[in-house]
């Protein structure tokens, strides 16, 4: 056990004992209650009052005493032990709502201290904020034993928190376990030692997680959301006990409201990048509105975040351009490296997958082939350890250039490397208008690229039409057109955008297959070769018609060849045996009278049939020679694509 775990261990146990006046020195009613800014939902407070718990696609049934259960996911526990699940109850309003919640809460503070489960500071400090932002609801009305108990229990594991912070994890949810002890500092002034330790950590956690632009450390924008969700409620907390707000929480409010703003998509959801689920856009509007009340700003830039909004008409692009976060915030952290997502007024079209808690999909959705981006499938991106962090960061570079009105992207990657690939290049152009985007994802290598798929998800509200050579998208009331220089085709996808997990369609695109260029045959063999088979003549017209087309009906027409060699080298047997059996009725035919008198002919005629033999034996072997089996394909090391709005 290390000094800084034993040191750690003895708060823990010296914080247990209660405050130095004894539990007795503690009201049984707050100074303040703190206000709860979330709105909460009335079907799930109807479950809980039925004596049934259910959020992430789980469910249980209430049973006194049991508060955790080896089968019960980490999100669900979490949530369940928060009793964030109070305002539920509040929003339902019932009597039977408000006895539940009372039992509930009494049901807890039986167990004791010592047994309770409080490692987890995040959970405990939103456990302390949820009782105290509901106290009006389901305590106040209660007998001065019952609040008093309360009080004193949130005393305690107030205490607690104080002895274990700060932990080794620095993202919201150390946020929300410093929300606890500033929600017992404002309704229990008379402990002043939770403000003091609360303006002791505020300001190194806030400088370690936002970056000067405004962006979490993460990189992701749920968690932009949900870090901003908790420095408005210690805005409001702070507010309303008329304590001097730190100077890093105002600031951070103000950098972070315009970037969260400017993660949304014209229908108001986010962008799915690194672990981002849904949210409702009502809620995202409330959050932004009561971080910052006044302005409508929007963040010009993410440089520091690495991240690319570019927008042109009604049209926004996102583009991924970073690597993954540095350790310690690389929890959400997916492998969707240089990814995109597009969007045209309120219709998404373009998406990434999203993220899930759910067992089975949280891995599934990290790597690369659920972002709309190009992968190699013997190689992912980045590498995961066992607990879920980044064991290889590949490096990313990107320039966003304007020049007038058009957006010109530019990102590079060595995340290829180990397949053999230099780098994996993506430069996408975006017209001024927002009619017309262009990209080329390539990989750089020495030799043959390895296997590839360009991806690009799809909005479940895309609808798709195929056509000859195009794909049509219709997104609300625009068509848009898709079209590549490589295989296209639809398959299925999901989408984790909406409260639910929802099908869609994805377009998949394969490289081209390029043709080998054979070396050529020596100018002598040639004319020797015209000259003494017509056939060749002809071969050799096809051959230079065939060079004066399009590279793409080249393509098809080598693989059409390949499909014929096989039927064409048995014709050549056939032929060859043929003639072997012309021989051999020749040679059987009986003499007649005039061949005895010929043998002088034969004779004299004996060097020119030599000569017509030596042509005959030429053309047995020409056709005896083997054929030369087919070049494999060599696949093209890059994908031209485009997505265009045909009614611009």
């Amino acid at each position: 056990m290390g000094l800084g775990r034993w040191w750690r261990d003895a708060r823990l146990s010296f914080a247990l004992l209660g405050p130095l006046g004894g539990l007795r020195s503690i009201p049984s009613t707050p100074a303040q209650t703190v206000r709860d800014l979330w709105p909460g939902d009335a079907g799930n407070g109807e479950l809980l009052v039925r004596g049934t718990a259910s959020h992430g696609g789980e469910t249980i049934s209430i049973r006194k005493g049991i508060w955790s259960d080896d089968n019960w996911s980490p999100l669900f526990r979490d949530w369940f032990q928060s009793f964030e699940w109070l305002r539920d109850l509040r929003e339902l309003g019932s009597e039977s709502a408000r006895a539940q919640a009372r039992a509930l809460v009494a049901d807890w503070i039986a167990q004791p201290i010592g047994m309770t489960p409080l490692e987890d500071s995040s959970t405990t400090g939103a456990r302390i904020a949820a009782w105290l932002a509901q106290y009006d609801f389901f305590a106040a009305s209660a007998d001065e034993d019952y609040r008093r108990a309360l009080l004193q229990r949130i005393v305690l594991e107030a205490r607690t928190l104080a002895a274990i912070l700060p932990t080794e994890r620095h993202d919201w949810t150390a946020l929300r376990g410093l929300k606890g002890l500033l929600a017992t500092a404002v309704a229990i002034p008379e402990q002043k030692a939770f403000l003091a330790r609360y303006m002791r950590l505020i300001d190194p956690e806030l400088e370690m997680q936002i970056l000067p632009d405004g962006c979490h450390a993460s990189r992701s924008p749920g968690a932009q959301l949900l870090v901003l969700r908790e420095l408005a409620e210690m805005r409001l907390m702070l507010q309303s006990a008329r304590i001097p707000m730190p100077t890093t929480l105002a600031s951070a409010l103000d950098r972070m409201a315009p970037v969260l703003r400017a993660f949304r998509h014209g229908d108001g959801r986010l962008a799915l990048f690194n672990g981002t689920w849904s949210h409702e856009p009502t809620l995202i509007d409330l959050i932004i509105a009561r971080a910052m009340p006044r302005g409508n700003i929007l963040a010009r830039n993410m440089r520091d975040g690495r991240f690319v909004r570019a927008t042109s008409g009604n049209t926004v692009l996102f583009v991924d351009a970073g690597g993954p976060p540095p350790s310690g915030f690389d929890a959400l952290a997916h492998g969707g490296l240089m990814s995109m997502e597009l969007s045209s007024g309120r219709s998404q079209i373009v998406v990434n997958c999203g993220a899930s808690p759910r067992s089975g999909w949280h891995e599934a959705l990290r790597d690369a082939p659920a972002h709309s981006v190009l992968s190699i499938p013997a190689c992912p991106p980045v590498l995961w350890r066992r607990d879920g962090s980044v064991d290889v960061r590949p490096d990313v570079t990107w320039e966003h250039s304007v020049s007038g009105i058009d957006h010109m992207i530019e990102l590079a990657s060595d995340c290829y490397r180990p397949v053999g690939c230099g780098s994996y290049r993506r430069r996408m152009f975006l017209s001024g208008e927002g009619t017309d985007l262009r990209g080329e994802d390539r990989l750089d290598t020495a030799g043959d690229p390895p296997e590839f798929v360009l991806r690009f998800h799809l909005h479940p509200s895309v609808r798709v039409e195929l056509e000859e050579t195009d794909i049509l998208l219709h997104a609300g009331d625009e068509v848009w057109k898709f079209r590549s220089d490589g295989y296209s085709t639809i398959e299925d996808s999901i989408y984790f955008g909406f409260k639910e997990p929802t099908p869609t369609q994805q377009i998949v695109v394969r490289p081209s297959e390029v043709s080998p260029v054979a070396p050529a045959a020596p100018a002598d063999s040639q004319s020797e070769s015209s000259s003494s088979h017509p056939a060749a003549k002809q071969d050799e017209q096809t051959a230079t018609g065939a060079t004066n087309q399009p590279s793409e009906v080249r393509v098809s027409e080598s693989a059409q060849d390949e499909k014929e060699l096989i039927p064409l080298a048995k014709a050549i047997e056939e032929a060859q045996e043929a003639d072997g059996a012309t021989d051999q009725e020749k040679d059987r035919a009986p003499l007649d009278d005039n061949t005895a008198s010929e043998d002088g002919q034969i004779n004299d005629q004996e060097n020119v049939s030599a000569e017509s033999d030596s042509g005959r034996m030429d053309e047995v072997s020409d056709l005896e020679r083997p054929v030369q089996p087919p070049v494999p394909p060599v696949l093209a090391n890059a994908i031209r694509w485009a997505f265009t709005r045909l009614d611009a």
